[in-house]
């Protein structure tokens, strides 16, 4: 009888224990204050949805080796790249992810583990002054050496704090909230103060850091410094930075590189105030912009998911990024945008957040695995009136999309490129015609600490790295930051409401003094015309004096045919002096041949063939040109340039090109289809405000007429060769 008593006791006291247990985790959740809260725990754990599952197991996987190793936290010494850099980088990481995984699957191992690093940094933090690798005119850090590197640590620790901080004793906490967390959020948001008042995405992540650890404190003072501004005016903060740096169409004025970045803080942030300070209603404001900057966001990418690389951009970035795997999350839980879901579906992984359960739960069988990047305009501007992005796609139910980029917003702040009109192309995911991104190999501690590099100045901000117009090898708005952000380009017309003809003209009349620029980007897709769309690219230049006129299409891939006659120089020779022409080297100059009025380039990249097709006159000249001229330590990437030349003199000038996919080549089968250019005898004349196109195909003949003008005039008509043509819209394709 003892003994079946003694057994029962045991047995209570488990049950009591396991209860308790479990209660406390309940407890951990109940006080969440931030994105994982015992519902999504739960949802989590009890889950046969094979996204989620899938997370939780990864998540088990890699901690299960992170606590192998001992807690190490170096004495911050080394610039990004560094290993002092790169280990504080992945202490916090790893402290979030032993975070959620005490709380999927709790184990002593997990929570000293949180705790050693919590203690460590709180016995580090106090006595670090700044980091020794600083950087002049540049925000520094204590634990790195930029104060961004600051904010984003916070931004997961206090993440990690909040899931853990309920097994923890009082005595922890106090040590952990007084020694780290609340001089961590000082550092940020008193000591740097410029930073955290900056509308920039430095300020961005500081804001979201520091409010989001006073939501975990309790301290009301931080979380509306955060949202408000310091001043509390909502002229700097949170609400200021969803109000100027996003556009009306949700575009960030810095490019999809940094939108990418950006996006995290502002999301989670975001999610953190609908949770804790409902009344503000963050997801209505400006009529759902973090909607908008999601969705945009995910347009802004190729077929293969890789973000166009405007501006300051690594092109290695793609929307599997979890910066953006958040975003989606919890934006459909915000928004119930079913938009979304194909995304998620196809990324296969989730945050482990309650919005990446409800995202994860809300994919069926019939979700579809296909995103559709239709044509679109995305406006520049808080009011949608500072130019903007026009892309240009074909059906997607063809063999591959051709896309196009044509570029006309606002400079992006520092991270911008002096790139008004430039015309990038991608065809089957690939990169026809590039935009260059950034000179940076980013945390590679031998490439200048990881940093922007001194070619990013000298060579990839400028205009002659881009696919566009350059007037007497100067840089637009004179190579001048400030004086660019002052102007916009302009919207002309925009019509893509037919998959057969769809066109964007844009104009900038500030580019350059006394001159007006304007480009047209016509996508045909016709298939009784030729079997692949195709595009016309007119690009004027109108100006009070004569100028020297380069337009630039840089191209990856293999030359394949030339119909135009060069000569290889023998000495190394290089392009120019400054804005970047100091740094190509010319591979070829030529001329058309004689008595023709065209001149073709002929391309192989990933084993497509493409051609440009160009209007050209006896004093036209052509270069091949390449990087790497006075590049003394190999900063620059490789990359080729077709220039086509208007030499000095010339006041007007319109460039007429067709670049055209065409052909294939099998590299297994050795066979090749279609390797030469369908077009010839392309002609161009000017009738007022409208421009006349002619091309051949085989034996066919090709009028396109299109109008100039900012006008709702429905009809119109030209004469051409005695004959009258009328057509309503903006433009006309017809056969002779």
């Amino acid at each position: 009888m003892l003994q079946r008593i003694i057994v029962l006791a045991f047995l209570i006291m488990t049950a009591t224990a396991c209860e308790q247990k479990q209660t406390a985790i309940e407890s951990s959740g109940s006080s969440s204050q931030l994105l994982l809260s015992t519902s999504g725990i739960n949802a989590l754990k009890n889950s046969d949805n094979s996204i989620i599952n899938q997370a939780t197991e990864s998540l088990e996987d890699k901690v299960q080796e992170i606590l192998i190793e001992p807690v190490i936290i170096p004495q911050p010494v080394d610039a990004g790249g560094g290993y002092s850099h790169e280990k504080h980088k992945r202490n916090y990481a790893e402290l979030y992810q032993v975070a959620i995984s005490y709380n999927l699957n709790p184990s002593d191992e997990k929570l000293t583990y949180v705790k050693e690093m919590f203690d460590g940094y709180a016995n580090m933090y106090p006595t670090l002054g700044m980091h020794p690798k600083d950087k002049e005119n540049h925000p520094g850090g204590k634990l790195y050496w930029q104060g961004l590197n600051e904010a984003v640590t916070l931004f997961y620790m206090i993440q990690a704090y909040d899931m853990t901080r309920d097994f923890m004793t009082e005595e922890e906490r106090a040590k952990i909230e007084s020694d780290l967390l609340r001089p961590m959020a000082k550092f940020l948001s008193v000591d740097s103060y410029d930073v955290f008042n900056k509308i920039h995405n430095h300020g961005t992540w500081s804001v979201a850091a520091v409010g989001m650890t006073g939501m975990v404190l309790g301290d009301d003072d931080m979380i509306d410094r955060s949202i408000y501004g310091s001043n509390k005016d909502s002229k700097t903060g949170f609400i200021a930075q969803l109000d100027h740096l996003f556009s009306s169409d949700g575009f960030y004025s810095e490019g999809p590189y940094y939108h990418r970045y950006a996006i995290l803080p502002f999301i989670a942030f975001a999610e953190a105030i609908e949770n804790n300070r409902p009344d503000v209603k963050i997801f209505e404001h400006r009529d759902g912009i973090l909607r908008k900057a999601v969705t945009t966001l995910l347009q802004l990418t190729d077929e293969q998911g890789r973000f166009y690389p405007i501006n300051d951009a690594i092109k290695s970035k793609t929307w599997e990024s979890d910066e953006v795997v958040f975003a989606t999350n919890i934006a459909y839980k915000q928004y119930k945008d079913a938009s979304l879901l194909p995304v998620i579906k196809m990324m296969n992984k989730i945050s482990l957040t309650d919005a990446g359960a409800i995202a994860a739960n809300a994919i069926t069988d019939t979700t579809e695995d296909f995103y559709e990047r239709p044509s679109m305009f995305i406006a520049d501007g808080v009011d949608g009136n500072s130019g903007g992005l026009s892309l240009m796609r074909s059906p997607q139910n063809t063999a591959g999309q051709l896309q196009t980029v044509l570029k006309f917003s606002t400079q992006g702040m520092g991270h911008g490129h002096f790139d008004r009109l430039t015309l990038s192309v991608y065809d089957h995911g690939n990169e026809i015609i590039p935009d260059y991104g950034a000179a940076r190999f980013l945390n590679i501690e031998t490439k200048r600490g990881g940093r922007y590099l001194p070619e990013n100045k000298t060579y990839a901000q400028h205009t002659i790295a881009h696919g566009a117009v350059v007037l007497d090898q100067k840089s637009q708005y004179k190579g001048n930051v400030k004086y660019s952000e002052e102007h916009v380009s302009q919207l002309v017309k925009n019509d893509m409401s037919n998959d057969r003809l769809q066109v964007t003209i844009a104009a900038d009349t500030m580019a350059y003094d006394g001159s007006k620029l304007s480009r047209s980007i016509t996508m045909v897709n016709d298939a009784d015309i030729t079997n692949r769309p195709f595009i016309i690219d007119l690009y004027h230049v109108d100006s009070n004096t004569g100028h020297q006129m380069d337009l630039n299409y840089p191209f990856f891939g293999d030359i394949i045919d030339t119909q135009f006659d060069y000569n290889r120089p023998v000495n190394k020779t290089v392009l120019g002096t400054d804005n970047g022409y100091n740094h190509l080297e010319v591979l070829a100059k030529g001329s058309p041949k004689p008595n023709s009025t065209n001149s073709q380039f002929t391309f192989l990249q990933a084993q497509r063939f493409y051609s440009i097709t160009s209007v050209t006159d006896p004093s036209t000249e052509l270069f091949i040109t390449q990087t790497g001229a006075n590049d003394p330590e190999f900063n620059l990437n490789l990359q080729r340039q077709y220039l086509i030349r208007q030499p000095s003199g010339s006041k007007n000038h319109t460039f007429v090109n067709i670049i055209e996919p065409h052909g294939f080549f099998n590299p297994i089968q050795e066979t090749v289809t279609f390797p030469k250019s369908a077009f010839s005898e392309l002609t161009h004349e000017q009738q007022g405000d409208y421009d006349v196109v002619t091309f051949k195909i085989g034996e066919e003949n090709y009028l396109y007429t299109l109008s100039r003008k900012r006008d709702g005039k429905n009809n119109h008509t030209i004469t051409f060769n005695g004959k009258s043509y009328s057509w309503d819209g903006p433009h006309q394709l017809i056969k002779l």
